[in-house]
């Protein structure tokens, strides 16, 4: 099946302002009726993102290492839950679903740290997960949204199974009511199958569509869902990569260029922490403290969002940058600890903003981009990387 031939074609009569207006105050009161969904870390939920991610849109997580996005979207799906900001919630992988409950299951577990097994199941048996192998299949998960399913055909819903050959596909509370969440893991590895597979052109036009369709779900389902799409970096630096020294092997989840390329990046794909490239003639040692992070497929990616937060690894004090940075003097390796690193989350891009004025009520909305804080996962949930104690 052709991704998106579902929708039907049709020629859009002009709509005045006045009712586009109307439209988007009443969607933006509804939201912030709804709440905002926050991750529990104080730093990134008041400071950089300003209140929390609001319902009603789509945000995208670009982290140098993947499991890393997983698990912040995962603290905020566990804190929603719990606090009830969240009803249910639906993620779409291609994962091996086994891997990707138990992933559930202790995020869930390490985010809510004093949460009882009874609680952590009950929180999972409101989690529908749908396994997909390529970007056809999200879309077919992501049209049966759009219409209300027969009684006799509840979605597919596991629960906390130590298998996924043990769960019997029995409805459960979350397959009644449409998800207040919708993650989408992967997505970097989705688009390399799409434009592997189709001409680019095919690609894109599917893309754009998707893109509309996300927006149109996240506005228009009676559950004014957040929808989170997880995806990858990539990382250029005169072929250096940026790495643990003490590492012989480099994270799957981030491709480095082997050319240098002095091209800037568009502003919304440019960290505030990227310098500019290094001039011709520049030692290989040098070189690597031009290390650029952007996300993988940049632009392509960015037009599906409301919302994006680039997550990139940097060492956490200035020795630990000696470490990374400095030339090894022969003879005189260092030996011990290897460098130790913080995640800077910050803001790319952000098309909606923050409102600050009251239900029905004029006001301004504002800007979080280059917003950003230093974090860390301990115990496996994401906490502020400098808070006292850390």
């Amino acid at each position: 099946m052709e991704a998106g031939s579902s929708i039907s074609r049709v020629v859009l009569e002009p709509i005045p302002a006045t009712i586009v207006a109307e439209n988007e105050t009443r969607r933006r009161d509804e939201n912030q009726r709804l709440g905002s969904c926050l991750s529990g870390c104080v730093e990134l939920d008041k400071y950089v993102l300003l209140g929390g991610l609001e319902r009603g849109s789509v945000v995208g997580v670009s982290a140098e290492r993947e499991e890393f996005g997983f698990t912040l979207a995962v603290q905020f799906l566990a804190q929603g839950l719990r606090d009830g900001i969240l009803k249910t919630a639906l993620v779409i992988t291609p994962r091996p679903v086994g891997e990707l409950l138990k992933g559930l299951r202790d995020g869930i577990r390490a985010s809510l740290e004093d949460a009882s097994d009874v609680e952590t199941r009950r929180l999972l048996d409101r989690v529908m997960l749908s396994k997909v192998f390529d970007l056809d299949g999200v879309w077919e998960v992501l049209a049966d949204l759009d219409r209300r399913p027969p009684a006799s055909s509840p979605p597919r819903e596991i629960g906390d199974s130590q298998d996924e050959d043990d769960d019997d596909g029995s409805p459960g509370p979350a397959a009644r009511q449409r998800p207040d969440v919708i993650i989408i893991t992967n997505v970097s590895s989705l688009l390399t199958s799409l434009f592997t597979h189709r001409t680019s052109s095919a690609a894109h036009s599917t893309l754009q569509l998707l893109s509309s369709h996300l927006r149109h779900l996240s506005r228009a389902m009676s559950s004014r869902p957040l929808v989170l799409l997880l995806n990858t970096t990539t990382s250029s630096a005169s072929g250096t990569i940026y790495s643990d020294r003490s590492s012989t092997s480099t994270s799957t989840s981030t491709s480095t260029s082997t050319s240098t390329s002095s091209k800037p990046l568009d502003p919304t794909l440019r960290s505030i922490f990227n310098p500019p490239p290094p001039p011709p003639g520049t030692t290989r040692s040098a070189a690597a403290l031009s290390r650029r992070n952007k996300p993988s497929f940049g632009l392509v990616f960015t037009q599906m969002l409301d919302l994006h937060l680039l997550c990139t690894r940097v060492p956490r004090s200035g020795s630990d940058a000696d470490l990374v940075f400095a030339p090894p003097v022969q003879g005189h390796e260092q030996e011990g600890r290897g460098p130790s690193y913080v995640t800077v989350v910050e803001v790319l891009l952000d098309e909606m903003g923050v409102w600050e004025g009251g239900a029905g009520k004029k006001g301004v909305r504002r800007n979080r981009e280059q917003r950003w804080a230093a974090v860390e996962v301990r115990d496996g949930k994401v906490v502020d990387a400098f808070a006292s104690g850390a």
